[in-house]
């Protein structure tokens, strides 16, 4: 029976040092996102639409964006006339993004200028113009990320054929 009990706290205990860096990420990322959201408010920017992003903020923060580059991001949307629904649209644009490859603060230029073209088409927030040139900018950028994955595959692909030849083709000339 003691031999039962050591062995089950034995587990216990490595089970929690295993959980315990997940826990602890999660704790970070819920201090900075409330952070983040405490800046966002101070810079004027309506409570709802902090709501509102709230979760994509979270989903960027896990994807390792960090505070500042969020923040500035957020500003440069909202300071375009963008909120609500279109903040969110365009906040998942940059997750989106960042899932592809891409770092934080190139995904957030990539919407930012692409905010900037529609707007200059003469598209406002809320117009279904402004974030279809969003999604449209977002879909080239991850088939350009992809391309230069798909380069990058290959050409290390090709180098490795050429190291594992090395002692083959040494071999042989002996």
């Amino acid at each position: 029976m003691k031999r039962l009990l050591f062995i089950f706290l034995l587990v216990s205990l490595l089970g929690s040092l295993v959980l315990c860096p997940v826990y602890a990420q999660n704790q970070s990322v819920n201090v900075v996102l409330e952070q983040l959201r405490s800046d966002l408010l101070n810079s004027k920017v309506p409570i709802k639409d902090v709501n509102s992003i709230t979760q994509v903020l979270k989903k960027l923060l896990n994807q390792g964006a960090v505070r500042g580059d969020l923040r500035g991001i957020v500003l440069n949307i909202t300071k375009k006339g963008i909120a609500g629904k279109d903040l969110n649209i365009f906040l998942e644009s940059v997750s989106t993004l960042v899932e592809s490859g891409a770092k934080v603060s190139e995904a957030g230029n990539v919407v930012l200028q692409a905010i900037d073209q529609g707007l200059a088409y003469g598209f406002k927030g809320g117009d279904l113009g402004l974030v279809a040139k969003v999604k449209e900018a977002v879909k080239q950028k991850k088939t350009q990320l992809f391309d230069e994955a798909k380069k990058k595959a290959q050409e290390e692909g090709v180098s490795q054929t050429d190291d594992s030849l090395g002692p083959l083709t040494n071999a042989m000339n002996k």
